[in-house]
């Protein structure tokens, strides 16, 4: 499987919930969100198949304590030494770190989306995140019929 380093940022109602790291495409990520429930857990769920980078605090916790489940595992380490850091091997992924705080998000989203009770509008970013915001562009619906019409190009900036 190929994944390509598209992060995003999910939103509810405009607070940020949620920032992952692979494929935040509309056509993959957005189509995603589309089509899942709109309640947290399923957001969560969906997010966790473009592996989460930063979380609000009240889904957070949880979150890290699975991430640290997997990673010690995955290592052959114990939690203690996944949560100092330790890893094994020269490749390092994205998932093979804790989940940080969206508080202090910092990356360069490629994407928004903002989830408004059923539906779900995105808008692209360019920059860091949270500078990305002040240059953005208006949020536009997102639908089956817009994520086949995406030019993934700066035309949507």
């Amino acid at each position: 499987m190929i994944r390509i380093g598209t992060r995003a940022l999910i939103c509810i109602d405009g607070k940020p919930l949620l920032a992952t790291h692979w494929d935040g495409y509309p056509s993959c990520l957005g189509v995603a969100l589309l089509n899942c429930e709109k309640t947290v857990a399923a957001i969560v769920e969906v997010a966790k198949g473009h592996t989460i980078d930063a979380a609000d605090i009240a889904i957070r916790k949880d979150l890290n304590r699975h991430r640290i489940k997997t990673l010690a595992k995955k290592y052959r380490l114990t939690q203690a030494e996944i949560r100092a850091g330790k890893r094994r091997g020269c490749v390092i992924c994205a998932e093979d770190y804790e989940i940080g705080s969206i508080e202090n998000y910092g990356d360069w989203a490629e994407y928004q989306y903002d989830i408004r009770g059923q539906k779900v509008y995105f808008r692209a970013l360019n920059g860091f995140y949270p500078k990305s915001i002040n240059k953005a562009s208006r949020f536009k619906l997102l639908t089956e019929k817009a994520v086949q019409s995406i030019s993934y190009s700066s035309d949507l900036i």
